[in-house]
Formats: C-alpha cells, sequence, structure tokens
C-alpha cells in the first residue's frame, strides 16, 4: 500500500491544532488518524497530539496480537476489531480528560479523532467528532464513511436543513461528541470492503471549503499519485479560503510501495 499524510496551518490561523498519523503497523496493514484539537491554540494542539499518541498505541498493540501479516488479515471477526478501535478512543479519550484535569490552563480541551485500520481488501474505521473518513474506488465513487457528530448534521438528520443548507449555517462548528471534554465519550464504528480504492481521512479544514464532489473528482484520478492527490485538495481549500487548518492522510490500497508519516 502507499500511504501519505500531510497538514497545514491553513490562510487564516496562527496555530496549527490538528495531528495526524499515517503509518504502515506491519506489512499489509496500514493506520490512518486524524484530530483536530479544540480549547485555544496551546489545548488543541495538546489534546489533538495527545488523542493521535494514546489511539495508535492501543490500535498498534491489538493489531500485534491479531493481525496476520503472511494472510493479510485479522484472525479475529470484524466485531472484534470494531471493539478494540472504540476501546482505543476511549483510551484516547481518558488521556486527554486526564490531562485536561491535571493541568488547569488546558481545562476544557478537547479533539476529534477519526481513524481508520487499512488491510489490502477492507477498512475498519471510528470516528468521534466532524473529522471524517472517506472511501474512494476505482470506478470513481466516493462514500462518505463517517457521519459527522455535529449539530448541523442532527438538524440534517432530523430533515430540518439539507446538506447544501448545512454548508451555511452559522453553528457549523458546533459538534456534539469529542474526545477529552467528558469522562466517557461514545465512539462510532464501521467497516467497509477497500480493494481498489483509496481511504481518506481529512479533518473540516478541507470539508468546509470542498463538498464531496469535488473531493471525488481528486481522489478518483487514479494517474495522479496520493500524494500529489492530497496536496491538491490542501491547495484547493486554501484557495477557497483556509478558514482553518487542514490536514489529510490516506492510504491506497492496490499499490505496493509503503511510505509514512505523522506530525
Amino acid at each position: 500500500m502507499i500511504i501519505f499524510g500531510t497538514t497545514d496551518i491553513g490562510r487564516q490561523r496562527t496555530a496549527n491544532q490538528d495531528s495526524f498519523l499515517a503509518r504502515e503497523l506491519c506489512p499489509g496493514l496500514v493506520l490512518l488518524c486524524v484530530c483536530d484539537g479544540m480549547g485555544g491554540a496551546v489545548g488543541g494542539a495538546e489534546a489533538s497530539s495527545l488523542a493521535v499518541r494514546a489511539f495508535s498505541a492501543a490500535a498498534a498493540s491489538f493489531a500485534e496480537q491479531h493481525f496476520d501479516s503472511e494472510e493479510g488479515c485479522f484472525t479475529v471477526p470484524a466485531e472484534k476489531v470494531g471493539q478494540a478501535l472504540a476501546a482505543a478512543a476511549r483510551e484516547a479519550n481518558r488521556s486527554v480528560h486526564a490531562t485536561a484535569a491535571a493541568r488547569p490552563e488546558l481545562h476544557g480541551m478537547g479533539t476529534t479523532l477519526a481513524a481508520a485500520l487499512v488491510t489490502h481488501d477492507l477498512l475498519y474505521g471510528v470516528n468521534v467528532g466532524d473529522s471524517r473518513v472517506y472511501l474512494c474506488t476505482a470506478d470513481g465513487t466516493l462514500r462518505r464513511l463517517s457521519r459527522d457528530h455535529s449539530y448541523v448534521q442532527y438538524l440534517v438528520d432530523m430533515g430540518e436543513i439539507s446538506e447544501d443548507e448545512a454548508k451555511y449555517n452559522e453553528r457549523r462548528n458546533i459538534i456534539t461528541r469529542a474526545i477529552g471534554v467528558e469522562e466517557e465519550v461514545e465512539p462510532d464504528t464501521f467497516t467497509a470492503v477497500a480493494q481498489h480504492s483509496r481511504v481518506l481521512i481529512c479533518s473540516d479544514g478541507l470539508t468546509a471549503h470542498l463538498d464531496d464532489s469535488a473531493i471525488a473528482k481528486i481522489l478518483s484520478d487514479f494517474t495522479m499519485t496520493l500524494e500529489d492527490g492530497l496536496l491538491t485538495l490542501v491547495t484547493l481549500a486554501n484557495e477557497a479560503g483556509g478558514t482553518d487548518n487542514i490536514t489529510a492522510a490516506a492510504a491506497e490500497t492496490d499499490a505496493e510501495r509503503a511510505t509514512g508519516s505523522e506530525e
């Protein structure tokens, strides 16, 4: 698999509160994670960094015990992988919440979390907040696998506003779940077939400016390298305003070369 991740401060922020990881844990298994921090420049950056570290450590420990690199698959049912990802998200929640409680200057900090374990043919995902997980297949189909935990998504679900109206709603930045804000958190988990696909995880600094059709146009162009695709998405988001930090981590499941990054 080819993997790549990048983060950009954007055009209107003075600090980057996003953190990400894109790493091959072992042959045939990639971990992608994006966290978008909140709680001031210092608190947000601390929360997102803590969450990435705690989550990835827990996920990597599970994978070490239950992933068969020779077969390229987990040795436990998909349900167990989902439970492990939810447990890793709760571990991230405990880490951020405990740190905020112990350090008054960080009180109230939190972060979103979106992540996936990706094999050559399957994706196991988890999310808390409004960072997103997308799957793009070679035929150009883009699927949003995660559901935003946000006030505007609630309004969309209730039928009070449309998806288009949600983009411009003045409360679009209000999230209803976050890592670290409360003692307990309830993550969402999901699975998908990921053969011949690209997996994208991104913060809302990207999706605030690019709708799903714009993301699909770039991500589904398999003649463009994964790195060039992600950098193009970041450039387009900045050209559209760059109102927030922009972070994206991705994997291409059919590729044979692996590269990794984190920040």
